[in-house]
């Protein structure tokens, strides 16, 4: 299943009561289904993550890629045009649950500690792509072992993306990454061993993996986590009620 975006917001200071935190969840996963409803059309996994402290939020949509919906991906160009229409909606999804939440929060704006809009899967694909043709405009002035070495890393992030794939998907991908001054993916030497890493980074974290509510680390907790499927109905936004712009540390 494809990591089709994320919103990471993180407020520092911030504090609330137990019940303020359930209320600020419960409309995030509103909010954010709303959202999705408009941009993806439905067919998604919504995911709401809130950790407490100085709060961490992750609000998140995983689905199939989808690569037809954007147009044709016959060919190169097609792909590269649906690539970067798909980090578009990543884009357009966490700005627009970000600001509801914020507001609801009581936070202003500009007082966001951090916000960060997570392309995921499309994100990465459009990486491979970039890297892939820098590679091809230099073949010609680096060393066969140079051009292998950067293969093998292509390599080895073709094969995470992979994972976030069908096999119906990774099949097009693999077809429409073929370049005419180099070999196919299929012949793309092993990737490097990976490095061993002592934590997991922010970016790498994939929320749709339950994790219990409770302690995680000695000082992040879990307060809030919710995942929900959004039927296949394309859905317009719905106005959000008077009530709901009204800061809930009011409660």
């Amino acid at each position: 299943m494809a990591h089709l975006a994320e919103a990471y917001i993180h407020f520092r200071p911030f504090s609330a009561s137990d019940r303020q935190i359930q209320s600020l969840g419960k409309y995030a996963q509103r909010v954010a289904s709303e959202v999705a409803g408009e941009i993806y059309g439905g067919e998604v996994l919504v995911h709401v993550e809130l950790e407490e402290g100085s709060l961490r939020t992750r609000i998140a949509i995983a689905g199939t890629i989808a690569l037809g919906v954007y147009g044709a991906v016959a060919n190169y160009k097609g792909f590269k045009e649906s690539i970067v229409a798909m980090c578009e909606d990543a884009r357009d999804f966490s700005v627009d649950v970000c600001q509801p939440f914020t507001a609801k929060a009581g936070v202003p704006f500009k007082d966001i500690y951090r916000f960060e809009r997570r392309l995921k899967t499309p994100g990465k694909l459009y990486r491979i792509s970039k890297r892939l043709e820098k590679l091809e405009r230099s073949v010609s002035d680096l060393s066969p072992k140079d051009v292998q070495k950067e293969l093998s890393n292509l390599r080895g992030e073709l094969d995470s993306v992979a994972e976030d794939l069908t096999e119906t998907e990774l099949k097009i991908v693999e077809k429409v990454l073929r370049r005419p001054k180099l070999p196919p993916p299929s012949k793309w030497p092993e990737p490097p061993a990976p490095k061993a890493v002592s934590r997991r980074d922010d970016e790498d974290e994939f929320p749709f993996d339950p994790r219990p509510i409770g302690p995680t680390t000695p000082h992040r907790r879990i307060v809030f986590q919710s995942t929900m499927e959004l039927p296949n109905q394309r859905r317009l936004r719905l106005k959000l009620h008077s009530e709901d712009s009204e800061t809930f540390l009011k409660d």
